[in-house]
């Protein structure tokens, strides 16, 4: 009869976890869905400002403003003053209501000065949104078995592959000439994936609230607990030999994501060149890759918190590799981007998840994890920050 009850509380538990997978896989979906939808769509940003560089105007906009807000909270922020559910629920919405007015921006505002401003301003109010959701989100993930923190991560690139879909398929659907139509399409179609999101959270919360039997093998973060900025430092102290990997990691990826990406000329395809369609390409298979390597996470292919670092650092030399095919020298053949992309886009997606996870496995008191989590997700916004910055010079300097 012991038996039967055990393996009847071995399947309620796998159950749990797989369910817990999924919804968190979605909520990493939205998570920073709203990042790649402002910096995929850059023929729509050529039609409206066909004078300026909107596409990285954007990215360093969102990315300081980010940066500093999640500063901030992560280093002021108390749960006890803004609950885990205000900052998830509260991001989701803001994100959700910038998602709706971006595309509407282009019919109500005539004059190109104005637009820009109002588009920035608005890609800053997304910022801010997710910081809230960048303070938690890691953090509630790494109260939860292993394989909901992988899910997470692998609902994070899916962000990116969807947000390539989404344009891709816009754009086949609508005329050339009607970029202005897709690309609104393509905002409001982000906007429904929010609000999935936001329901699957309310699936979590759920959860929380019910999952009380033995059986269920994870630990529910009380949100009324809350960590003494003393012992937060001694936990970031703890774990920055892995964040200071984060950070190169992510300086990698943005120093050429998406601009040196989007730059790079077909060599063999001039159609595809005059089209708009090949740096759609490009950023699709970077999506596409990142997915992938996530799927190998919970493999990690021999790699441990003390050998991370080994791969990182190679990978860096991606960085002149694509710098040098869009300058042209040496590969001047479309299979070299090809490449180049996969392999930024599969590293990207293995070595920045298992960065995320190492973090919170750095500590050894399960209650310490939290604090880890949203220290984790500071580092890599500040990798993003600083990679955007290297990214916006290297453009520069090719274009000059």
């Amino acid at each position: 009869m012991e038996e039967v009850l055990d393996d009847e509380s071995l399947v309620r538990s796998k159950q749990s976890s797989r369910c817990l997978s999924v919804i968190f896989a979605i909520i990493g979906i939205g998570y920073l869905f709203p990042f790649s939808a402002l910096t995929q769509p850059v023929d729509y940003w050529h039609v409206l400002f066909p004078t300026l560089d909107m596409e990285f105007y954007i990215t360093s906009v969102y990315l300081y403003t980010n940066v500093v807000a999640l500063g901030l909270v992560v280093s002021f922020g108390s749960i006890k003053n803004l609950s885990y559910a205000q900052r998830i629920v509260g991001g989701f919405l803001g994100q959700l209501t910038v998602l709706v007015f971006v595309p509407l921006a282009s019919y109500i505002i005539y004059n190109e000065s104005a637009l820009a401003a109002a588009i920035l301003s608005a890609t800053a109010v997304a910022a801010i949104s997710t910081a809230f959701l960048d303070s938690c989100v890691i953090a509630l993930a790494s109260t939860f078995p292993v394989q909901v923190q992988e899910a997470l991560q692998f609902g994070v690139g899916l962000s990116t592959l969807i947000g390539s879909l989404y344009r891709d398929l816009t754009k086949l659907v609508f005329p050339q000439d009607q970029v202005k139509t897709s690309s609104a399409v393509y905002f409001l179609v982000g906007v429904f994936t929010i609000a999935t999101c936001i329901a699957a959270y309310s699936q979590v919360r759920r959860f929380q609230r019910n999952e009380n039997t033995p059986e269920i093998n994870y630990q529910v973060m009380s949100e009324s607990t809350d960590v003494p900025s003393s012992h937060r430092w001694k936990v970031l102290r703890k774990c920055l030999p892995i964040y200071c990997i984060t950070v190169v990691m992510f300086i990698t990826t943005l120093s050429v994501w998406p601009p040196l990406v989007t730059e790079i000329k077909s060599f063999n395809s001039p159609a595809l060149q005059s089209s708009g369609w090949w740096p759609l390409i490009l950023l699709t298979i970077v999506s596409v890759t990142d997915c992938i390597g996530r799927l190998f996470v919970p493999y990690r292919l021999g790699l441990t918190k003390e050998t991370l670092w080994k791969p990182v650092a190679v990978r860096v030399l991606l960085v002149p590799c694509i710098v040098m095919c869009v300058r042209g020298i040496w590969f001047t053949h479309d299979a070299w981007s090809v490449l180049f992309v996969s392999l930024l886009g599969l590293s990207n997606g293995f070595l920045g998840s298992l960065c995320i996870i190492f973090a919170t496995e750095m500590v050894d008191d399960p209650a310490d994890r939290p604090t880890a989590g949203s220290f984790a997700g500071f580092f890599l916004i500040s990798g993003l920050v600083i990679g955007s910055s290297v990214g916006l010079a290297f453009t520069k300097m090719i274009r000059d």
